[in-house]
């Protein structure tokens, strides 16, 4: 496991810092006692929080048993008490210590709405997620902040984005509106690799458009062509299911009328709710293949012929339950789309998680060798450490969970000081997050095409259709 990191003031430690250690404590994922996470809280104090080494000595543990089981008996009381939440507030103050479920210091927005969710009805908040509003609401949102971006955004930006809406070819690969593909084929090179893009918006918002700046580094200065998928984002599709099966499909769109940029390195990349989808979409062809393989040895000509090289998934949130209790501590679990999307309950959250359903595939008779075969043979989950919309946590559990399933090379990518949405604006007009992905797809394509037999080496690809 690599884990890459971006800090200037402390390189000593570049992730620790008061907001992600705090986001590290968030229901469920408060780290057990007597670890050297857990031994922190000893001494949580402003000055010692960011110099402190991250990994303790066992000796260092040691001495401090004893107040961390002091500690323990405090927040049980904090959880006790939590209906005198202030009172204990000021106490946890004085004592610096985190609450035991909730953030030190809110977000003003997870204090905002934190607030609606006690003031709306509960029938006014589903009605915003069933109706379509919370999608009209986001998409403007970002429409309207588009201007502002572009005046902070570095002057290059603005000529990429003009640049590549030249170039933009559109393809419907369904009968809804929302079903299409944004294809950036390089005008003036070769075509050698595809990186297949799944944008995010909580499953319930977002159009290819807002991230049409992503293929910038890869279409205006890499032989790299990109493919930005649209799908059916909720309530349009019901179900996760029928948002992995438009991605598929878009990929069968690529393989039939573009044959020839699918033999290259495919890299499937997605952002938040996007790469929980695009992960998903690749658990399912991993489990196809592997059915296949046990009753018929032998694949599906599409599925086979989709050959992903790389899977990076940015910010995403992979296990649905876990992400449910972090949504309810921020108060949004009512109108945000995950819920309907992804079953309502818990045994439909750990299904439509795509680490639990690998992992569940490897109990139901699956081997470590042949999910290994079936799955991409690079993967990396990058995430901001002040993540406070999809905590960093999120990524270390999928990648555990993956490495215990047979996937040897996941790597876990952090960022340091950056939040949810500066990793994928990051990657669109530069950055930590663009310059540490591109290096590390520069070190698996030299690996792949140096490791890769003839029938999966890259093939050029001049553009016909611009």
């Amino acid at each position: 496991m690599k884990v890459f990191s971006f800090h200037s003031e402390h390189p000593e430690q570049p992730l620790l810092t008061e907001k992600s250690f705090s986001l590290a404590l968030s229901p469920p994922r408060a780290p057990p006692l007597g670890t050297a996470h857990r031994s922190l809280l000893a001494s949580a104090d402003d000055e010692n929080l960011s110099k402190k080494p991250f990994v303790l000595s066992a000796s260092k543990q040691q001495e401090d048993v004893r107040t961390i089981q002091a500690l323990a008996r405090l927040q049980q009381h904090l959880f006790d008490q939590h209906t005198f939440l202030r009172k204990e507030d000021r106490r946890r103050r004085r004592r610096r210590l985190p609450h035991p479920h909730l953030t030190l210091v809110a977000a003003p927005g997870d204090r905002w709405t934190r607030y609606l969710s006690t003031v709306l009805p509960l029938r006014l908040q589903n009605y915003t997620r069933d109706s379509g509003l919370f999608r009209w609401i986001v998409d403007h949102l970002v429409q309207a902040s588009a201007p502002l971006m572009a005046l902070t955004a570095p002057s290059s930006a603005l000529r990429d984005f003009l640049s590549l809406t030249s170039i933009m070819q559109k393809h419907a690969y369904g009968s809804h509106p929302m079903q299409y593909i944004e294809l950036y084929l390089p005008s003036e090179r070769p075509v050698r690799n595809l990186v297949y893009f799944v944008h995010g918006g909580a499953w319930g918002s977002g159009v290819p458009w807002f991230y049409r700046l992503l293929a910038a580094p890869f279409v205006c200065r890499r032989d790299t062509a990109v493919a930005v998928i649209g799908y059916r984002t909720y309530p349009s599709s019901r179900t996760v299911d029928e948002q992995v099966e438009d991605c598929q499909r878009a990929a069968n769109y690529l393989l039939q009328e573009y044959p020839e940029l699918c033999q290259g390195i495919i890299t499937v990349m997605g952002h938040s709710s996007g790469a929980h989808v695009a992960l998903l979409m690749l658990v399912e062809q991993a489990n196809k293949r592997m059915r296949q393989r046990k009753f018929t040895e032998r694949e599906d000509a599409a599925v086979a012929s989709f050959n992903v090289t790389n899977f990076v998934g940015l910010s995403g949130p992979y296990d649905i339950s876990h992400h449910f209790d972090y949504e309810a501590a921020r108060g949004v679990e009512e109108l945000s789309p995950m819920k309907p999307v992804c079953g309502y309950s818990r045994e439909a959250f750990r299904r439509n998680s795509p680490h639990l359903r690998l992992q569940h595939a490897l109990v139901d008779g699956g081997n470590e060798s042949l999910i290994g075969q079936c799955m991409p043979p690079h993967m990396a989950l990058v995430h901001g450490i002040e993540d406070d919309t999809v905590p960093f946590t999120a990524t270390g559990e999928a990648a555990r969970v993956l490495r215990s399933c047979g996937i040897t090379s996941c790597d876990e990518l952090y960022v340091a000081k950056t939040g949810h949405q500066d990793v994928v604006v990051q990657m669109m007009v530069g950055g930590p997050t663009q310059d540490m992905v591109m290096s590390w797809m520069r070190e698996k394509e030299d690996a792949s095409i140096a490791g890769m037999s003839t029938k999966f080496a890259p093939t050029l690809f001049v553009p016909s259709k611009l």
